[in-house]
Parts: C-alpha cells; sequence; structure tokens
C-alpha cells in the first residue's frame, strides 16, 4: 500500500471520528439539538443557553461494566440540567430544562414501550412544566392581585394540575401543536380549554403565610373563598375546574362550573 494511500485512511477515519464525536456532542445537548422548539415556545432571539451541569440521582440507576473482572456493578444514574437564560416581558429569566424525567422513563420502560418518551417528548414536557409556572404566575397577577390586598396577595400558592396520572407520551407532540403553547400567550383558560388532557387549577393558601397576617386580617382573607369561586366561574364559565383550599373545612372544588359535592 502506497504511502500516500495510507494518508488517506487515516485522514478518513480521523474524519469519521470527527463526525460521530460531533454528532454525539450535538444528540446530547438539547438546547442545541432542539433550538427549533426552542425558538418556537420562548420566541427566536429571546433567549439563550449560558451553562449546564451533571447531577447524581437516587430516582434510577446505571450499569458499570468493569473490563478487567468483567462483572457489572450498578451506580446510581446522572443526567443534565441546562440553564436558559430568557427574555420575556422586558426582563431577564432563568429556567432549567433537564433530561431527568427522560433518563428516569427509559430506565423504567424496555425500548419498544409505548409509555417510553422520545427526546422531544420529553424536552416538552420539560416546556411544559416551565409554562405550568407562567400560568400560575399570570392566574395570580390577573385574578389574586385583582381580588386582594399584595399583603394578602402573598398567601396564596395557585399550581396548574391534571388529573389521571401521566400523559401518554403523545400528549406532548400534541401539546406542542397548539398555537397558544408559547411562553408569551399560555394562560390559564388555555389548559382548562383543551381537550387534550384534564387540567384543573389548585389554589390554596399556607398556614404559614396566613400566620403573618393579624387574626382580623386572617379572619377576613378566610371569608373570601366563594367570591374567588365566583370570579373563577365568570372567567372560566363551563370550562371553570379547580379546588380551593384554605384552611380544614374551608375548601371547595369544581369540574367544568359545576361544583363537586363532597
Amino acid at each position: 500500500m502506497s504511502k500516500r494511500k495510507k494518508i488517506a485512511i487515516i485522514a478518513t477515519l480521523i474524519i469519521i471520528i470527527g463526525i460521530i464525536i460531533a454528532i454525539v456532542i450535538y444528540m446530547n445537548n438539547w438546547p442545541l439539538r432542539f433550538s427549533k422548539e426552542l425558538d418556537r415556545f420562548f420566541g427566536e432571539g429571546n433567549w439563550e443557553y449560558t451553562s449546564n451541569e451533571t447531577k447524581g440521582s437516587r430516582m434510577f440507576d446505571e450499569r458499570r461494566r468493569n473490563s478487567a473482572t468483567g462483572s457489572t456493578t450498578y451506580v446510581p444514574g446522572h443526567y443534565k440540567n441546562w440553564e436558559i437564560e430568557v427574555n420575556r416581558n422586558n426582563k431577564k429569566e432563568y429556567w432549567i430544562i433537564s433530561n431527568h424525567a427522560y433518563k428516569i422513563n427509559h430506565d423504567k420502560n424496555w425500548f419498544l414501550s409505548p409509555k417510553l418518551y422520545s427526546a422531544k417528548e420529553a424536552l416538552i414536557l420539560e416546556l411544559m412544566n416551565i409554562s405550568e409556572d407562567i400560568v400560575a404566575e399570570k392566574f395570580k397577577e390577573e385574578i389574586i392581585s385583582d381580588l386582594y390586598s399584595e399583603k394578602e396577595a402573598e398567601c396564596f400558592d395557585v399550581t396548574l394540575m391534571y388529573h389521571g396520572g401521566n400523559p401518554e407520551p403523545n400528549f406532548y407532540n400534541e401539546l406542542y401543536k397548539q398555537d397558544w403553547f408559547t411562553a408569551d400567550k399560555v394562560n390559564a383558560k388555555d389548559y382548562l380549554e383543551t381537550d387534550l388532557y384534564d387540567f384543573y387549577l389548585y389554589i390554596r393558601i399556607f398556614d404559614y403565610r396566613l400566620e403573618k397576617l393579624t387574626e382580623e386580617e386572617q379572619q377576613n382573607l378566610l371569608a373570601t373563598r366563594e367570591k374567588l369561586e365566583q370570579r373563577l366561574l365568570e372567567e372560566y364559565g363551563d370550562n371553570a375546574s379547580f379546588e380551593i383550599y384554605f384552611v380544614d373545612g374551608n375548601k371547595s372544588e369544581y369540574e367544568d362550573g359545576k361544583k363537586v359535592e363532597e
């Protein structure tokens, strides 16, 4: 074999190895791999990948094989978090996108399981989690702050939840197609109206926050549950699904605009 041919073979192998390494880096860097999806959700030019961190997990294990002894051991799994800096409403926000749920899902389900997430579906799950926080923030700004003083509003915690356990993987593909599924557009009404899954709002008052009010302020606040119910029914109509929990005995639940009797 000529020297020139050997050099060509070596160069080809180097190029192939380089391409493989580049593909591996690309596939394991979600902000790079899913930049189109992040552009759609946060808005093109509105986000920037700033850092990443590898963390250990107690939720799944990884197999390690000792090449010298041929033995196999299991060690705590590892996953990666990526920090995303986002410009929204003229403010900088920092969100974490993680492949933790993806790794747990793949640890629990075999490769032909219908419950197995694709990487894109797991990414959309992460975006849904972010959207739930945005929904809660908007709800507090538009509803809670409109009904209550700043001091009273600080007592509330709002969470978007759903009945029926975790959705099937394809749910996330359908969610991604919704026109309202972006950081700017999404709100509680969108989730309550969608037929994709059974979402509802869980609204509660934390005891430790309530205790910061005077006794009179506490009693006045706890007497407003029906007023909050009425506002939600007016706001969401037949799609009003929510649970309100102030303290023991001071709670209510509505599903699709109708009160659920205990």
